[in-house]
């Protein structure tokens, strides 16, 4: 077998010529410069390939996966490791396209800030395992685990893509090491709803006037935040026997400006839209919201902060006529929360001047649509007409993240089973 080549002494010296006192060898003309140990080798074209280490076993072992990755078939030139991650990453970002704009910029932020920033400047054949492992560990200090979980499926296909590439031999992120340290994507989902109907009573109570009927928006029609925040009374079908919402937009951020888009997914070919029914005592609320505060006309770029302007009347505004901002009014909902009990804060600064809470993701806004999958299903809604009216194409995924316990299903049951036992007395 091949063995690794002393670069810093004469493999064939010639009689007299002086030895060198640390090794008692002939000096070469590279001695003293340099690392020592040359491993050389012919790749599956024949051409020979070489790397230079300092320490005779570490060339050794070298040189023999070399030739056992050319025998094989799985051979990679080492000099393609050399490419930084940042490049491949550029790459790979350069090559996804999405029906939504907005969607690759989301991709893009999420690359460039934790893949790019604390990895980028690495080489691929530099980036294993151990790596992998304390970058997830770095990034779940900072981030939460459904967040790390999406932004590590990204770093797999960027690694994947070298791979199939030819840069390395293996992805890092498919190692058992990583699985087993890998953060899921998503917890699993709370028996009981996070907010009861009750507690919502309590907390619509406690937000400010203007704001009280997006509560009834979340419970008692599934409306997403954003999907709040755009909606407008132009999208109601106010007939007396048939009141329909159509839910058709959100407002959401692009580069820190406020934009209309379609709802969540949506696109220009498949807008993600849907028809909500609306029941007459939520409409009563709804309007008594507007003779209290007349919706007001908005207007805002389309998906990107420089597309079409679009013209909308609002049902919820600011004070100052002004589209509502979710930084904005997560301050008054903690602060809701805070008045029910739900939540306690973490320090006495007031509400909007660096008032602070404990974490509470399961209890913002969103456990309003919560709410309304469990009552809904609660009540004897099929999950597929709840999947459509929540604006899911998966009804397993409505049944498995959104239904909960509410308050009284449990009676409720007993009270079924009991029903049919007296029927068959």
């Amino acid at each position: 077998m091949a063995e690794p080549y002393d670069r810093r002494h004469k493999k064939r010296p010639q009689p007299g010529d002086e030895k060198c006192k640390a090794h008692g060898k002939v000096p070469s003309r590279e001695h003293g410069r340099g690392k020592r140990w040359l491993a050389r080798w012919r790749d599956p074209e024949g051409q020979q390939q070489s790397e230079s280490f300092d320490r005779h076993e570490d060339a050794r072992q070298h040189l023999t996966r070399m030739r056992g990755a050319v025998d094989d078939g799985t051979y990679i030139a080492p000099k393609k490791g050399e490419t930084l991650l940042k490049t491949i990453a550029e790459q790979w970002l350069a090559n996804q396209t999405f029906g939504n704009p907005r969607t690759y910029h989301q991709y893009e932020s999420r690359v460039r800030n934790h893949i790019i920033g604390p990895l980028g400047n690495l080489k691929l054949r530099q980036v294993k395992a151990s790596t992998i492992q304390t970058w997830i560990k770095c990034r779940l200090q900072v981030l939460d685990e459904t967040t790390v979980g999406l932004i590590f499926t990204h770093l797999s296909s960027i690694l994947a893509m070298a791979v199939d590439d030819d840069l390395i031999p293996k992805n890092p992120c498919e190692t058992g090491s990583v699985k087993r340290v890998k953060p899921r994507r998503s917890k699993k989902s709370a028996k009981d709803v996070p907010l009861s109907w009750e507690e919502t009573d309590d907390l619509r109570k406690h937000m400010p006037d203007r704001y009280q009927a997006t509560v009834d928006c979340g419970r008692g029609l599934g409306m997403r935040q954003g999907e709040i925040f755009g909606f407008s009374p132009d999208d109601v079908d106010w007939s007396e026997d048939d009141k329909t919402v159509h839910i058709r937009r959100q407002i959401t951020h692009h580069r820190g400006t406020l934009v209309f888009a379609p709802p969540k997914g949506g696109t220009k070919d498949n807008p993600k839209d849907r028809y909500v029914p609306l029941d007459d005592a939520l409409a009563t609320r709804l309007h008594e919201h507007m003779r209290a505060f007349p919706p007001v006309e908005v207007t805002l770029p389309w998906l990107e902060r420089d597309g079409e302007l679009v013209t909308v009347r609002l049902m919820f505004t600011t004070r100052e006529r002004k589209a509502l901002n979710e930084n904005y009014f997560n301050y008054l909902w903690k602060a809701a929360l805070e008045a029910i009990g739900a939540i306690k804060a973490v320090n006495d600064k007031p509400v909007g001047r660096g008032r602070k809470w404990e974490t509470c993701r399961d209890r913002m806004m969103h456990a309003l649509r919560h709410l309304f999958a469990s009552e809904a299903i609660n009540e004897g809604v099929d999950v597929y007409t709840l999947a459509d009216l929540l604006g899911h194409e998966d009804p397993a995924f409505t049944l498995r993240r959104y239904v909960h316990r509410v308050q009284g299903a449990v009676e409720k049951a007993r009270r079924a089973i009991g029903k049919r036992y007296r029927l068959t007395a």
